[in-house]
């Protein structure tokens, strides 16, 4: 595979200008010159092959050779999600990146300890870009800005196929049969300590499912990441 740059106002033919910390990468990390091939994509779906044709000290010029669109994918999986402490939640935002989520929603909740401000947000969208230049997605992941478990709840879980992690008696263990059929998936992962149960009860009024991750207590990014490798091997 090519070495890939994100470039958001990327076009399907004619010259692109490639800047800021992409432009870095290329020039002065890989050192690359003009006649070398790369790919670019913007994100949303636009994939370009691209010859560099000037390098100069901050930015550089690449001519489309050509271009295709890569069609979203037809399974949405939204990933409600506690914060994990330290540099966890930039690894869960990495590997669901990796793994397919559409939509990734830091929550607060009554038990949660780490609430993210919009500058951590705007770092992590960069861990996205990365992931996704690393693994070949030409889709971004969305980071939405953090929300309140009430708002989540009664946004996200109507209308659509939507399951709580939490060990609620008679709940379902998760598995790919129990997701298969739906296009769009929402789950839900408390913080340490769990869900309250009044949170617990709100998600149920709401249209979730309770689902088990099996006999052991696991970390925040770890069961967000066994309910996104669930839906991704669907």
């Amino acid at each position: 595979m090519p070495h890939r740059f994100y470039l958001p106002e990327l076009s399907e033919t004619g010259i692109a200008t490639l800047e800021g910390l992409e432009a870095h990468h290329l020039i002065h990390v890989l050192r690359a010159k003009a006649g070398e091939a790369v790919e670019l994509f913007n994100g949303s779906g636009l994939v370009a092959t691209a010859e560099i044709m000037v390098v100069r000290k901050r930015d550089a010029e690449l001519r489309i050779l050509d271009a295709r669109r890569d069609p979203a994918p037809s399974r949405q999986v939204i990933l409600g999600t506690a914060v994990p402490k330290g540099d966890r939640f930039d690894w869960l935002i990495e590997k669901a990146t990796e793994l397919g989520v559409a939509r990734l929603i830091p929550l607060v909740t009554s038990r949660s300890i780490v609430d993210p401000r919009d500058s951590k947000l705007d770092k992590l969208r960069q861990t996205v870009i990365a992931a996704c230049k690393q693994s070949g997605r030409n889709h971004l992941m969305e980071v939405s800005p953090v929300t309140a478990w009430s708002d989540f709840c009664q946004r996200e879980f109507p209308n659509h196929s939507s399951f709580i992690a939490h060990p609620h008696p008679g709940a379902s263990t998760i598995s790919v049969s129990l997701v298969v059929d739906h296009s769009r998936i929402v789950f839900a992962v408390g913080p340490e300590g769990g869900f309250t149960d009044d949170e617990v009860a709100l998600a149920v009024k709401c249209g979730a499912t309770p689902i088990s991750l099996g006999p052991h207590i696991l970390r925040i990014e770890t069961a967000g990441l066994a309910l996104a490798a669930c839906a991704a091997a669907m």
